[in-house]
């Protein structure tokens, strides 16, 4: 039986970007800070941009469940609030 992946380099950070959809239904990647992502036309798009990002790091994408929904608006960031 061959070793998983995940046993022989294990995820630095878990979760790093979140897959899902946003209020309009849109698919969505967002990573764990908020400052890489984008709205994709489906699901493999936006997991093939993840997976991309994280090097493939194995646990560092998440898909969010269907009734979870991704928000990518800036302006309720207080951080980032007022920046164009």
């Amino acid at each position: 039986m061959g070793t998983l992946a995940r046993d022989i380099h294990p995820a630095l950070h878990a979760h790093r970007f979140m897959v899902g959809r946003d209020p309009q239904g849109r698919w969505v990647v967002s990573d764990e800070l908020g400052l890489v992502g984008g709205i994709f036309a489906d699901k493999e798009a936006a997991v093939r941009f993840a997976l991309t990002e994280s090097d493939h790091m194995p646990g560092a994408v998440f898909c969010a469940p269907c009734e979870v929904t991704l928000n990518l608006d800036t302006a309720s960031d207080p951080q980032l609030a007022g920046r164009h």
